[in-house]
């Protein structure tokens, strides 16, 4: 169970972990662990929200225009997103199959970089998180400042965090001073 059941950061992604299958799933950062929650229904919210916007918005296209339509699709997608963190939530605080939790006092790195893609013409955002017991978490999508965010919330744990060439190393949390 997580010390706060507000996550202070969530986003969708595909999960490589612990295999070569992948998942969709969404990443939930809570002030004092990073948890994982794979999501079977992920594919068919991003179906059905801009399904259900194009059923609403095609019959009266002829006076909307198809850039009407067109944003409701966007918007689908986006409805269908929040409804996968929202769900995600609700498994993280259930727990149970398909929810890993890490602490961040385990995370001793983190990497970002580009998906290899054949051919070169598509590539996306990977973001690489490294544990203590040798666990590596690879997430692909929209990974943004997932980085940072990751960073800033091991910094206010007190670990010493340095940005290096191959990305974000973490050492143990510093001693508190006595006094």
């Amino acid at each position: 169970m997580t010390g706060s059941g507000t996550p202070v950061q969530s986003q969708s992604a595909r999960l490589f972990t612990g295999g070569p299958r992948k998942k969709h799933g969404v990443i939930l950062l809570y002030p004092d662990e990073l948890t994982i929650v794979a999501i079977s229904t992920d594919t068919w919210a991003y179906i059905l929200g801009p399904g259900a916007w194009i059923c609403l918005l095609l019959p009266t296209f002829h006076t909307i225009g198809w850039l009407a339509v067109f944003l409701g699709f966007l918007a689908g997608i986006g409805g269908g997103e929040q409804v996968n963190r929202w769900r995600a939530a609700r498994k993280a605080v259930a727990g149970g199959d398909g929810v890993t939790r890490v602490p961040l006092d385990l995370i001793t790195g983190i990497r970002t970089g580009k998906s290899p893609v054949p051919g070169g013409w598509w590539s996306i955002p990977v973001l690489v998180v490294t544990t203590a017991d040798g666990a590596a978490y690879e997430f692909r999508g929209k990974v943004g400042n997932w980085h940072a965010h990751l960073a800033g919330a091991l910094a206010a744990r007190g670990h010493d965090v340095r940005v290096t060439a191959g990305g974000i190393t973490v050492r143990a949390a510093r001693p508190c001073p006595e006094g």
